[in-house]
């Protein structure tokens, strides 16, 4: 993948971090620090957490942030995010202990899948491109042709690589872990697969799961009953932040 990217240091009052697209880093920047989306559970002080779609590594900030003794297991497969992500944990030097991040995505199987990057919305790259041709229609109909082209334009493909969760745990973690305290999983389509890429013996270590999803995607019925399936209630919310038809689906072992 060759793409030309210029990076600006976003300074806040929580965190200072660096963006590949300033709009959209700032869009979730709020959704995590202001409207607090990821506050689902009260969280131990050194809780487990498992970052399934890391991006710029905003998420996994707020989390250290929050919870200084934590321990985050952090994944981003596009090349240019997990640079941004390491730079930004190394920009905030204080949360590098316990942080570890990983150029991978996660999946039902191993292998390497072609994503589809796009450089002025990053945060939307996806291993199912179909799916945003209808967010693409989407913003055509609600913000114009030229905005949705700025958006989504200069898409290039890269072949990312793709792991178990379990299989990736039980490397890393040979004797654990033990617990997990928080698994968030926000992989822009692909999220029922990252789900069906962890067994048993790891499900039953899992507390709380927030799982963002688009409905037309068609996969939030399977992922709920999957949920259910493994011991979870749940509640769905559309929240304010959110843009239209996107959903956290949010699961506490019953």
């Amino acid at each position: 993948m060759t793409v030309s990217t210029t990076l600006e240091l976003v300074k806040t009052d929580q965190i200072s971090y660096y963006a590949i697209s300033k709009i959209e880093a700032q869009f979730i920047h709020k959704e995590i620090f202001t409207d607090h989306c990821y506050d689902i559970a009260d969280l131990p002080s050194d809780a487990f957490i498992v970052d399934a779609g890391a991006n710029i590594g905003l998420f996994s900030l707020y989390m250290k942030q929050k919870h200084p003794k934590s321990k985050i297991l952090a994944f981003e497969p596009a090349p240019e995010c997990f640079n941004v992500l390491t730079r930004n944990l190394a920009l905030n030097s204080w949360s590098l202990p316990g942080v570890t991040a990983l150029q991978l995505g996660l999946s039902s199987k191993a292998g390497t899948l072609p994503l589809t990057y796009f450089p002025n919305l990053p945060g939307n790259s996806t291993l199912l491109p179909e799916e945003k041709n209808k967010l693409y229609e989407e913003a055509v109909r609600k913000r114009g042709k030229e905005t949705a082209d700025a958006r989504f334009g200069g898409a290039v493909k890269v072949d990312v690589k793709l792991e178990r969760l379990s299989d990736v745990l039980r490397e890393q973690y040979p004797d654990g872990p033990d617990k997990i305290d928080l698994l968030k999983v926000d992989v822009e389509g692909a999220e029922l697969d990252v789900l069906k890429g962890m067994d048993d013996e790891h499900w039953k270590l899992v507390q709380n799961v927030v799982v963002e999803t688009w409905e037309p995607s068609g996969i939030r019925p399977m992922i709920e009953a999957l949920l259910e399936q493994k011991g979870f209630e749940f509640t769905l919310d559309k929240a304010e932040w959110a843009p239209d038809q996107f959903y956290m689906i949010t699961a506490r072992r019953r």
